[in-house]
């Protein structure tokens, strides 16, 4: 199933036991794709028309969290990022998705669905917001050469799914709680579906436009 390109509340928190991934180069799959609705966007003080956000959720392959005293598959979502009709040169779309199919090119449609379970390097970077606070961030994606996947570790999580908002069934939406609760908030379109439990968040308060890594 795939979102229909446009041209919240999250739950409370549960009880989860982790430690901060060590900041640069991490395997991972990408397991999940969400669509996150029009977004009102604020660039340097200046309001910008609404734009269709999706977002990313990653597995980091070795890695686990313990949520309410059971160990889970360490998932992490990148920063909701725009999508329009076709992918500029000069787009986070564009640049996520060289990380999986590095011979994409501009002006084409990202076929996100084409590459759910597909191995790529998530590159982390600490944001601290307070003295005792620092969040994982996805900064950025690197590819993995063809020939080095098949030694790549399979994901824990065995149902990939990519959705719409309106998909409330979908593991996709329900699993949202990974990103801050007012992007949620934020959406001027469409119904914010329940999410499930939390997982270690990227620090996306901070993000508001659409740039390229």
């Amino acid at each position: 199933m795939s979102f229909k390109r446009l041209n919240g509340k999250a739950n409370d928190q549960s009880n989860m036991e982790y430690e901060n991934l060590a900041e640069g180069e991490h395997e991972a799959r990408l397991i999940y794709v969400a669509d996150c609705g029009l977004q009102l966007r604020e660039y340097k003080g200046e309001v910008k028309s609404p734009a269709q956000q999706v977002a990313l959720c990653f597995e980091v392959l070795g890695s686990t969290v313990t949520v309410d005293g059971k160990e889970q598959p360490r998932r992490i979502w990148s920063r909701p990022f725009n999508i329009f009709g076709s992918m500029s040169g000069l787009s986070t779309e564009y640049a996520m998705f060289k990380a999986f199919v590095p011979t994409a090119k501009e002006d084409t449609v990202a076929d996100w669905e084409s590459v759910l379970g597909k191995p790529v390097n998530i590159i982390i970077k600490h944001v601290k917001k307070d003295a005792d606070t620092t969040y994982d961030n996805v900064a950025g994606l690197s590819s993995i050469p063809t020939k080095y996947q098949a030694a790549v570790d399979p994901a824990i999580t065995t149902e990939f799914s990519i959705a719409g908002s309106e998909d409330v069934d979908s593991p996709a939406i329900k699993n949202l709680s990974g990103l801050a609760k007012f992007i949620h908030d934020k959406r001027i379109t469409g119904n914010v579906a329940p999410v499930a439990q939390a997982q270690p968040v990227s620090e996306v308060e901070t993000f508001t436009d659409d740039v390229p890594f």
